[in-house]
Formats: structure tokens, sequence, C-alpha cells
């Protein structure tokens, strides 16, 4: 079972205990995807790499190819992983949650984990940023790109749960329905929102809206309005959706209706 908790992953540095870390690495492994369109050097202070590393990369690298392709050019990564905290560290923490991963430039920093749903969930999440700022440097609204992480680590470790013959649980977040944003709301954001619940319901909704999109629009479709939202100088995220796609009034008050569950809930 994997909480709501570790869906909340990548923008808290500090807290996270990522910050002033040691540089020396012990072991170093190489991985590639897609022929070398992506070379990762994975690194690590313990003397291996553990093994479970070297069976997600490729479930997480799949899934972020098959949502929202690969580099324009070969590009290089770096993962660097590091132990767990320790549990007295976790309650110094400002939260007590596992936010255990974040990607910053061409590095990405992860715990590491013994648990392969929340490693594939992990890697695949801050890959996508990763891949997502090298095909759109302008970057994409905050939503749209925090949606599309969460949609690649779900698909990650959806893959990893029938590989190892588990069962993924993504429960809604605690206390969601007095934390939702509104649809005009939600997207608006540049930045994001204060408290736990508020932004574990701001990744909740940003994962709803991306994936309804993402349906609508179809695999191909969706790529383009991607490309569109990513230009130097983008149109608004509704522009696109109502000139080329046709949505109307009630299209967008049907999306903003789907970010608003009923109480029965689930995966978005």
């Amino acid at each position: 079972m994997i909480s709501s908790g570790w869906r909340v992953v990548a923008w808290w540095l500090v807290a996270g205990g990522l910050a002033g870390l040691p540089p020396a690495d012990a072991a170093t492994t190489n991985l590639v995807h897609a022929g070398g369109q992506i070379t990762v050097t994975v690194t690590t202070k313990q003397t291996e790499i553990p093994p479970l590393v070297v069976t997600c990369w490729p479930l997480a690298a799949k899934a972020v190819e098959s949502l929202v392709g690969l580099p324009e050019e070969p590009a290089s990564l770096t993962i660097r992983l590091r132990e767990p905290p320790s549990f007295g560290r976790r309650l110094g923490t400002f939260w007590q949650e596992e936010v255990f991963a974040i990607q910053h430039g061409d590095v990405i920093e992860i715990y590491a984990e013994k648990d392969p749903l929340k490693l594939s969930f992990r890697l695949a999440h801050e890959l996508c940023h990763w891949v997502v700022a090298q095909r759109y440097p302008a970057q994409l609204p905050l939503w749209l790109d925090e949606g599309l992480a969460q949609m690649a680590g779900d698909a990650a470790a959806q893959t990893a749960a029938r590989v190892h013959k588990q069962s993924l649980l993504r429960p809604e977040p605690l206390k969601l329905s007095g934390n939702l944003l509104t649809l005009r709301e939600l997207t608006a954001l540049t930045t994001y929102p204060a408290g736990r619940h508020r932004v574990a319901a701001f990744y909740w909704q940003a994962e709803a809206l991306t994936r309804h999109l993402h349906q609508r629009l179809g695999a191909k479709e969706f790529a383009e309005y991607l490309t569109l939202l990513g230009t130097p100088t983008p149109p608004t995220w509704q522009a696109p959706l109502r000139e080329r796609w046709y949505f109307s009034d009630d299209d967008f008050a049907w999306l903003d209706e789907r970010l608003h569950p009923q109480p029965a809930g689930g995966t978005p």
C-alpha cells in the first residue's frame, strides 16, 4: 500500500533533508535509455548501487517516454542516491511526510527506497520534470508540469506493481474536500499553495486535470497541446482548446466538475 504522503515529492529541498549533502560518492553506474538518447550516471555513497534502482530505471524511463517523449538531442542526467533520514530527523522536519526526491537542473536527488512501487514512481516523477524541461525550456504551467509528472509516476508504479505482483493503492489525500481549488484557481497558480493538505490536493487536482485532457484529446493531439503551451510566448491554457479543439464553456465546466470528486473517491 502506498500512502498519499509520498505523492507530494518534488519541491521541498531543505525540509526533505537534501541540503548540505557531502560530495563524495563510493559507487557509480551508468544507465541508458532509447539507444543513448538519455544517459544517466547513478551515484551513491554506499559501496554499491542498489539493484532495485537498476530494475526500476527502465520502468520509469519508458513511462516518461510514452507520455512526453524524449529530449530532442541526446542528454545526460545524474541521479544521486541518498539514504533515508532517520526517524528522529523525520520528526524534526516541518512535515512528517515522505518527501524524498527532487530534480534540479541535470541532477535528481532521491533517497534509496526498498519499495519498488515507490521508487518507480519517484524516479518517473522526477525524470518527467527533467524531460519536460529539456523539451520545453520556456516551462509549462505549474499544474501541467506536476500533472504530467504524477501521471508518469503512476504509470511506472503500475508497471512495477505488475512486475512484482503487488497491488498499487493510491487513496485520495487526507482532507481533500476541504482543500480543493476551482479550475480557475488551479490553472492560475505559479507557486505551490501553502499547507500540507493544500499541497496534496493541488497534486491530486493537477493530475486529474492533466489526465482528463490527455483522455479527451488523445496522445497525439495532447502532444501538440504541450508543444503549443511550451513555446516562448505561449497562449493561455484554454485558448488552444477552444480554437483548435473546439472546447465549449460546457467542456470547461465538465473539467471543473472532475476536480471535485464525490466522497467515494479514488484515483483521479
